[in-house]
């Protein structure tokens, strides 16, 4: 049986890329072969068609962005850092190119989710783990007298990941700071 002469985590990243920058409808075979540096029975071989590729790769974006965001609420020195710091990064986000086309999760859940049973499990799960870890977040906000007890943590949490998303989908034609400043204003000031 013949080894794969490439590292399958550097193929998803490569794919991750064009993916995000076209989209999946718009991105053929042969730009995944030109972009990605395999032939196309390497593709078929690893990862089975375009759509499994895909998978994978939105599958590795989440598990990474999903830690990312944990470790944010995990580590800030209070919830409402921690969600400033969520909010700012996706301000941040818009202004530099790293994500010039907005947001690799939320593109998917736009354009393919809709009619796509396996991409919409599959980011439904990772919205999901984000949503239960900003309410653990506020659980422990509310405990500490952080945030308002008279605040239902789960609405605030899932208030949370609408807002992010949102900002997500505004990034990809809105570049104007003092829109999302004020998003993120008033946004801290609902969870206060």
């Amino acid at each position: 049986m013949r080894t794969k002469d490439f590292n399958e985590t550097d193929i998803l990243r490569k794919a991750i890329t064009l993916f995000w920058q076209k989209g999946y409808h718009a991105t053929s075979l042969y730009d995944l072969i030109e972009e990605l540096g395999i032939g196309r029975s390497s593709i078929y071989h690893a990862f089975g068609d375009k759509h499994n590729l895909f998978l994978k790769a939105l599958e590795l974006y989440q598990q990474e962005a999903t830690a990312r965001i944990q470790g944010l609420l995990n580590n800030a020195p209070s919830v409402k850092a921690a969600v400033k710091q969520l909010l700012q990064q996706v301000v941040n986000d818009v202004f530099t190119d790293a994500c010039p086309k907005g947001c690799f999760k939320i593109n998917s859940e736009v354009e393919v989710a809709a009619s796509d049973e396996l991409i919409k499990k599959l980011v439904a799960e990772d919205d999901l783990i984000i949503e239960k870890a900003l309410y653990q977040a506020i659980k422990k906000g509310q405990a500490n007298g952080e945030i308002s007890a008279s605040k239902k943590p789960k609405a605030l949490a899932r208030f949370i990941c609408n807002t992010v998303t949102g900002m997500r989908v505004y990034a990809k034609f809105r570049h104007d700071r003092q829109f999302f400043d004020d998003i993120v204003e008033t946004t801290l000031s609902v969870i206060s």
